[in-house]
């Protein structure tokens, strides 16, 4: 598999690709070291390409991109929410260091903290509490949390989130198995929110940031049971809705949102490897006869692709889908212990 990945990267950069492709490439697929004077002058022409300054042109002055959750905004613009930014720089593999990220850390910590307001019209339920309540780490506090945790995960902010979701899980798979019983019994305990049917169960993308956010947070035990329900959910992750094993469709939004998901999945859990042999195996059986992948035209969401500003040309589409799969094949290889 190695050489597989790092044959196909070295036929994509030998093409002079798009600076986010070749930034990413070198970095999550050929595993460049830090100090790699080539991965650093990669890393300095993220700056001036077009989806960044796009990204940029849209946040504003307080660091946010308006709305934080809702997706909704009164200004027309590209990146729906505070939430897709993040993403979105994140995908064109922006770091904390970059301006972009800096900023919106900041309005993240502000949020946090309490010093200005969570921009969002107020759910009517006892998720989202208001007022003297804004500190109780259910509905309001979760997102700006979880988003956070993508951009610094260790921060100690988040330490009071991720005690208290662990406690969730801990609590909720007691058993040995999930048990929607047990979840609903320690959140009326801990947070007194209603949980059944809602953003509030532990397949939530949210949770999951926050849970995988520092290493042994979880135990292996505890993560294996955890990834063992996630797989056998016929929607897998809350918000990304997509059946883990393989892609029901195959459309670009469900590919986008299933890799999301295992992006996601690999990223944050290292037993995340134990079940995903089958979706290394729908991968590699996917490259067409050049040995690329292409899962179609750009997904309705923005957050995580396109790395390359258009897709007028069809070399661009294929590099772009190549560039996110090698990604993820190269962190099964490294979790699989082949890397070491």
């Amino acid at each position: 598999m190695l050489d597989l990945i790092e044959t196909t990267a070295s036929r994509i950069l030998a093409q002079s690709p798009g600076a986010v492709v070749r930034y990413r490439l070198l970095r999550d697929a050929l595993r460049r070291p830090a100090a790699d004077m080539e991965l650093c002058q990669a890393k300095a022409a993220l700056d001036p390409d077009a989806c960044v300054q796009k990204l940029l042109g849209e946040q504003w002055s307080d660091g946010s991109w308006g709305a934080f959750h809702s997706r909704s905004t009164k200004r027309k613009q590209v990146v729906p929410s505070t939430e897709v930014g993040v993403e979105r720089a994140l995908s064109l593999g922006l770091d904390v260091s970059h301006p972009i990220l800096s900023r919106a850390h900041a309005y993240l910590l502000a949020l946090l903290e309490g010093r200005i307001p969570f921009p969002d019209y107020a759910e009517k339920n006892d998720r989202w509490p208001t007022g003297v309540r804004l500190f109780r780490p259910t509905g309001v506090r979760l997102f700006p949390a979880s988003t956070l945790a993508l951009i610094e995960p260790s921060h100690p902010i988040l330490d009071r989130d991720r005690g208290l979701w662990r406690q969730i899980a801990a609590y909720t798979f007691r058993s040995g198995r999930y048990s929607e019983e047990d979840e609903i019994e320690i959140h009326a305990r801990l947070t007194g929110a209603t949980v059944k049917d809602s953003y509030l169960v532990l397949s939530s993308r949210y949770q999951l940031n926050l849970l995988g956010s520092v290493p042994g947070l979880l135990s292996p035990h505890l993560e294996h049971l955890l990834l063992a329900w996630l797989w056998e959910r016929p929607w897998g992750i809350g918000y990304l809705t997509v059946p883990l094993r393989v892609p029901p469709l195959p459309k670009p939004g469900v590919i986008d949102r299933w890799l999301a998901s295992h992006e996601m999945l690999a990223r944050l859990f290292p037993s995340w490897v134990e079940f995903a042999a089958p979706v290394v195996d729908w991968l590699l059986a996917r490259r067409d006869e050049q040995g690329w992948w292409d899962f179609g035209p750009k997904p309705d969401s923005i957050a995580c692709l396109p790395y390359t500003d258009s897709w007028r040309e069809r070399k661009h589409r294929l590099f772009d889908w190549t560039t996110r799969v090698l990604s993820l094949l190269r962190r099964y290889y490294d979790l699989s212990g082949r890397g070491e």
